[in-house]
């Protein structure tokens, strides 16, 4: 980084209001790509922000401190893929940018993620001179300086007499800073260097950080150690790298006098070095930044979880490839405890400003940042897993799946937290190849939200479109499960990369590549629970590649095991389909006369003597269907009404803790009635009144008492919550006559389930 002065000038910008240690490959003669559209049509997919009724973010006219405010070179644009925030543009040299949430909305004392995509380039060999996220408890016009000071650190102007304090007074207050810093401020001034205020150069020091005369060019820094947690391990500052420290902290700072000066000379200007904490770099200290290429970041806040006012950022860079999105291992992140009461909060004014700043001085370069998560709104997250319900287990990385063999794959979206909901998630499925999908479906496990089936049929390019309902603190949970059977066909099955881009939330997940084998002889059962009240019929297929194989010389055999370890032979009750089924195999029926009590588990196994390897087995999973009821929300209550006086009043339930669940579960066709007794008070009093039911646009009927015929409350079949349909003015309701006596009443519902076969 170079410093420019503090009244910096801008020239040739259009200015736009809106809102809302590693290995680095080298590249040889590649020109890399400094024009701002041009960027942002290669950019990954991200979030818009990009329009008028998108407020989250403020770009400010003008930013910095009252008495030296510059023009804010940031603006947005716009992608095929979403938008994006320029900080900085290559061949403008002396520039400030800088975008801030509008508000207050980064609440240290909850968990919180930031995560983007940041792009750095220029077409000079000296580029100039980075980025910055930060969060801070200022103003969201903030901004320190350019050149090294990359709008958050303090200003060093080179003059006699500087001090670590006047570096303080000049960063932004109160924060807490990460930068991405392009160009490596390491000059050591000498006494008879032509650094002094006379000949106006410009101060270039700060990573000098941790600097010892008497070790020439060692500059050193703190990284973290992942295997002992520790977060200040000694490194040197090498290249272009990440590194994070309090802007306006004394100690963030170290004074030097020139070589050659007097420690104590007045007339020698100091020099400074920057503590680098939670540095990022690599070893051979190349261009890890600006390489034409686009990078991720993660930021992953924990907040306090004890009194001691600390949080934990834990930063990853690169843990996203760039070409798929999809997340990847990566060594390259640091963790750093924050000390809040440097940003001047408390629990109860937790929220503090955050964003982006980016600085030029007098080298330059196009810097671009994309949104994917952002504090404030939806921390979500996204996860994939692919299993092998033949065999039961979970296919991981380059897994053997034999051809035939039944395939689940389930996505999982959690909202984590957030002020915000998740909203309009929409997503399109990149499907593993080589397995044909048969069914597939949306549940929301935590709520009460219905089913939803997918059409398999609508599958294109093994690729399926999808929209998820909105996820908040009440529905914090979607899984997408599909199910299919393997291809028997030799065949690799790559690794998919799936994005859920909402409003205001994108998360994205890989699934794992496989190997499909053929397999010459299999079976497998047409489902693999099956869930029936008496008896039930099970299908399956034997699958055969040779067509010596015929039912003639093929033996079934199969075995019930029953919950209490009891094994039953039911290989009377197995038969061959007369027809060969459409992929050449042959299928089976096998039935079960009387299912058992609770669950148990079929298996089937098929033996050829066409040869001795020709032997396969498949298990299902057995369900009588038994029925389960009584799970509730609990005690159902009524809102606490003050009596009108005349006439009679509807009392709706009280659900501000959340609506009144009762759920069954069966295997047939059920119905719950309900009867009461009445309410009463503690003096054995009876209500003045009656609990009744009531459907949308029909009259409301009394629950009957203990001794008239018990009210039908709802039917259905399978499992259901009975009140999932119930609004404000239906369901079970009380009703209270105008005489009534005020007080606490309290009664009993019994409800009944009848089960049909």
């Amino acid at each position: 980084m170079h410093l420019g002065k503090r009244a910096a000038v801008v020239i040739g910008v259009i200015l736009a209001g809106w809102g809302w240690e590693m290995e680095v490959p080298t590249l040889v003669g590649r020109a890399a790509t400094t024009d701002p559209q041009l960027i942002m049509n290669s950019a990954p997919r991200g979030l818009r922000i990009n329009n008028k009724d998108n407020n989250y973010f403020k770009r400010a006219a003008k930013i910095g401190p009252a008495d030296h405010q510059i023009s804010n070179v940031a603006r947005a644009l716009t992608g095929p893929q979403g938008d994006g925030v320029m900080l900085s543009q290559d061949g403008v040299p002396n520039t400030g940018g800088a975008i801030w949430s509008s508000n207050k909305s980064f609440n240290m004392y909850q968990d919180q993620r930031a995560s983007m995509w940041v792009y750095l380039a220029s077409n000079n060999p000296t580029p100039g001179d980075g980025i910055a996220f930060a969060f801070q408890n200022s103003s969201n016009t903030a901004f320190s300086g350019t050149g090294e000071s990359l709008g958050v650190w303090g200003v060093d102007s080179g003059e006699v007499g500087n001090t670590t304090t006047a570096l303080r007074d000049s960063a932004i207050p109160k924060s807490w800073a990460l930068e991405f810093d392009t160009h490596v401020d390491q000059v050591v001034p000498t006494a008879w260097s032509t650094w002094a205020p006379w000949t106006d150069t410009v101060a270039s020091s700060f990573d000098v950080g941790q600097y010892d005369a008497n070790e020439d060019n060692i500059f050193n820094g703190m990284g973290y150690g992942s295997t002992t947690d520790n977060d200040s391990v000694k490194e040197t500052i090498k290249g272009q790298h990440l590194a994070s420290n309090y802007p306006a902290q004394t100690d963030s700072y170290y004074a030097y006098s020139p070589k050659g000066f007097f420690q104590s000379s007045e007339s020698s200007p100091n020099f400074y070095g920057l503590a680098h904490r939670g540095l990022i770099r690599n070893i051979q200290g190349t261009n890890i930044l600006t390489d034409g290429r686009w990078h991720h970041l993660t930021l992953d806040y924990k907040a306090p979880v004890t009194d001691d006012n600390t949080g934990i950022v834990t930063y990853s860079f690169d843990d996203k490839n760039p070409i798929t999105g999809a997340p990847q291992g990566s060594n390259n992140y640091a963790k750093e405890r924050i000390n809040l009461s440097y940003l001047d909060i408390s629990k109860s004014q937790p929220n503090v400003y955050w964003g982006l700043t980016g600085a030029t001085g007098e080298h330059s370069e196009t810097s671009m940042v994309v949104f994917e998560q952002v504090p404030g709104q939806a921390k979500v997250n996204a996860e994939v897993g692919l299993t092998d319900e033949t065999t039961g287990t979970a296919i991981t990385a380059n897994s053997q799946v034999k051809g035939h063999d039944q395939i689940k794959a389930a996505y999982k979206l959690d909202y984590q937290s957030g002020d915000m909901d998740w909203t309009d998630i929409k997503s399109t499925l990149k499907l593993p190849a080589n397995v044909t999908w048969k069914t597939g479906q949306i549940t929301y496990p935590h709520a009460t939200l219905a089913k939803e089936t997918l059409d398999v049929g609508a599958i294109s390019d093994k690729q399926l479109a999808v929209a998820v309902k909105t996820l908040n603190r009440d529905n914090d949970q979607a899984v997408i499960t599909l199910e299919g059977t393997a291809e028997n066909r030799s065949a690799s099955s790559a690794a998919t990369v799936t994005s859920f881009v909402g409003e205001n939330a994108i998360a994205s997940v890989t699934t794992e590549p496989f190997e499909v084998t053929a397999t010459p002889f299999t079976v497998n059962f047409e489902s693999k629970k099956v869930t029936a009240t008496s008896k039930a019929i099970l299908k399956g297929r034997v699958n055969t590649t040779d067509r010596l194989v015929t039912t003639a010389n093929t033996t079934l055999r199969a075995t019930l095991s029953l919950a209490d370890g009891t094994k039953k032979f039911l290989d009377d009750q197995i038969h061959w389909v007369s027809t060969a089924n459409t992929i050449g195999g042959r299928d089976f029926t096998l039935n079960i006369p009387q299912v058992p009590m609770g669950n148990s588990q079929v298996q089937v196994t098929a033996q050829s003597k066409v040869a001795t390897d020709y032997q396969a087995s498949d298990t299902a999973m057995l369900s009588s269907g038994g029925v389960n009821f009584g799970d509730t929300s609990g005690d159902m209550v009524f809102e606490e009404t003050a009596l009108a006086g005349n006439g009679s009043q509807i009392i709706h339930r009280n659900e501000s803790k959340g609506a009144w669940r009762l759920d069954v579960a069966a295997g047939g066709q059920w119905k719950v009635t309900a009867k009461t007794a009445g309410l009463y008070n503690a003096a054995h009093r009876k209500l003045a009144g009656a609990l009744i039911f009531k459907t949308q646009g029909s009259a409301p009927t009394p629950l009957s008492d203990d001794d008239g015929v018990d009210t039908l409350i709802s039917t259905g079949q399978g499992g259901a919550n009975i009140a999932k349909d119930w609004q404000r003015d239906t369901g079970i309701l009380l009703r209270i006559n105008s005489w009534a006596t005020s007080g606490i009443y309290s009664g009993t519902i019994n409800w009944t389930l009848e089960v049909t076969p």
